[in-house]
């Protein structure tokens, strides 16, 4: 039998690179390297050359067996300008190799292009993913994924995760990613309610982002073109005086005359903002102490509650007695199951969080509202434990009584005292 020479240099050298690799693994290599290619994508608006087989993509999808056999076949390079490169390369490899590499940022990419060229498979494992995303971390990627690819229930899941965790979203990275569109679309809805300068930072961020999205120099008055009528939307009221004057007033993107309209109704509420919007109240008064007595001169007072809820609901903050010169601090435990040995259960309360942050946004009469900077999710049948501190030099209000069961909607609502005074008059909450 004659002997083949197969190198190309005549050495008669074979690369056996075949040797100990999977089918798949096989496939991958003829992706990467070209080798045999006999079809050419020009992909993305930049026309990027992508090459790979006939009979890999035939053998996989129906959509492209279309393309590239029978009369219908396209006999120049194909052009696949509704996505980039890296989206369509990553498909690609999952004809070739059965698997792929989801995240936040291509799963929704991918999906597209699974029901494009009908990848069954591939559209499994897209959807499998977003069952279990988004999370407050990878909700903005995710929503802005949606809206390019046209995914409207996604869009609108996404939509709800955000609006569920806004302390959380407008801090993460892709808060700033977002476009004028979808950025317009979080900010303005009413149920987009965040604490003290977190909304207004964030928005900031985007706004020097969108700038250099625009080739535009970053300035105070360049920032609020960008912001446009969104502007508007932003819930400067609920910032509180404070937060206003060290925020808002010094970035320069409201003008004088907006700045005293809305610092006057801050100092006079009920007067006229428009046309910025004051968005609703979402919570329910959850009230829980009536007749509020005149205590003498106390440096420090305690209250703590015992509070059970027969549903899901979002803790948002309180109403304490006192006001803005009052220092609080707040602390949240839940009781939970520990092993005392190997037979006893014993009940224990554990922190919820290192530590409860908050912001006092606005006070009236003898009271002071103070907001969670992310609601806390209170699980139905759980007991939970809220404690409240309070540091006065001066003689301050506290409630004399508690109401043990509430209704809010469907849901009862059981609370205890366990150490008084009642520092706490209302609970600001909303249903999961």
């Amino acid at each position: 039998m004659a002997s083949v020479e197969v190198s190309g240099d005549n050495s008669g050298f074979v690369d056996n690179w075949q040797s100990g690799k999977t089918l798949a693994e096989c496939n991958l290599h003829m992706l990467t390297s070209e080798d045999s290619c006999d079809v050419s994508f020009l992909v993305g608006k930049e026309g990027t050359l992508v090459r790979a087989h006939r009979y890999i993509l035939m053998s996989r999808s129906c959509v492209f067996y279309a393309m590239l056999c029978g009369s219908l076949a396209e006999k120049e390079d194909i052009k696949i300008p509704d996505v980039e490169e890296e989206l369509f390369s990553e498909m690609l490899r999952y004809l070739y190799t059965d698997k792929t590499t989801l995240t936040a940022e291509n799963v929704t990419g991918l999906l597209y292009l699974a029901k494009k060229y009908d990848v069954g498979g591939l559209e499994c494992l897209c959807l499998t993913y977003l069952k279990s995303s988004p999370t407050a971390d990878n909700a903005c990627v995710i929503l802005e994924q949606a809206h390019v690819f046209d995914e409207e229930k996604l869009f609108d899941r996404a939509l709800e995760v955000v609006m569920k965790h806004c302390g959380t979203v407008v801090r993460s990275p892709g808060f700033k990613t977002l476009c004028t569109s979808c950025f317009h679309k979080v900010v303005s809805s009413d149920k987009f309610v965040t604490i003290d300068e977190t909304s207004l930072s964030g928005a900031l961020l985007w706004a020097e982002t969108e700038c250099k999205r625009q080739g535009r120099e970053i300035t105070p008055e360049n920032k609020r073109l960008v912001l446009g009528e969104t502007v508007y939307e932003l819930d400067f009221t609920a910032m509180g005086m404070k937060s206003f004057a060290k925020v808002v007033v010094p970035s320069g993107i409201l003008s004088g005359d907006e700045c005293t309209k809305l610092l006057c109704h801050m100092i006079l509420p009920g007067s006229d903002v428009a046309p910025f919007k004051i968005k609703p109240e979402l919570d329910s008064w959850v009230t829980l102490y009536a007749d509020p007595i005149d205590r003498d001169q106390c440096k420090e007072d305690s209250n703590l509650l015992i509070i059970t809820c027969s549903d899901d609901m979002r803790l948002l903050g309180l109403w304490a007695y006192g006001d803005d010169s009052c220092k609080y601090s707040i602390c949240l435990y839940q009781e939970q199951d520990k092993k005392d040995g190997y037979y006893t259960t014993i009940k224990t309360w554990v922190k919820t969080k290192a530590s409860v942050s908050f912001v006092l946004v606005r006070s009236f009469a003898n009271e002071a509202q103070l907001k969670l900077s992310e609601a806390l999710i209170l699980k139905k049948s759980c007991r939970y434990k809220i404690e409240v501190t309070r540091e006065s030099n001066k003689s301050r209000f506290s409630g004399s009584s508690v109401f043990n069961n509430i209704t809010v909607g469907k849901c009862q609502i059981s609370v205890t005292e366990e150490r008084g005074p009642g520092l706490i008059s209302r609970l600001i909450m909303e249903q999961k």
